[in-house]
């Protein structure tokens, strides 16, 4: 990052976007170090050609087997719901607090 780069805050609604934003598989297995970021781009442009879903491509190509892959996709499951979860209890904390403040 350019640090002469004026930071320019973020509105509500891109912080929110940020926050739910929920990680994609390609992000999990990279971090997971299941891809590297050149097989991750490949993928992905094959992807893009063929429609393929990112998961069906791997196992086409053997670069992990479908146990990995289910780890992966189990992950991400979870983490989608603690997001959710994390929303769910927002929402009801607020509602609970203008419910108070009458």
């Amino acid at each position: 990052m350019d640090p002469k780069a004026k930071h320019i805050p973020l509105s509500d609604e891109e912080k929110w976007d940020v926050l739910t934003r929920p990680e994609k598989l390609g992000e999990i297995l990279l971090k997971q170090g299941k891809l590297t970021l050149v097989q991750l781009e490949e993928l992905i442009a094959q992807q893009e050609k063929s429609g393929m879903p990112l998961g069906e491509l791997i196992l086409s190509k053997g670069i992990m087997s479908r146990a990995d892959l289910l780890t992966a996709l189990d992950w991400q499951h979870k983490t989608d719901q603690v997001i959710i979860d994390s929303l769910t209890e927002m929402i009801h904390q607020q509602k609970k607090q203008s419910g108070s403040d009458k």
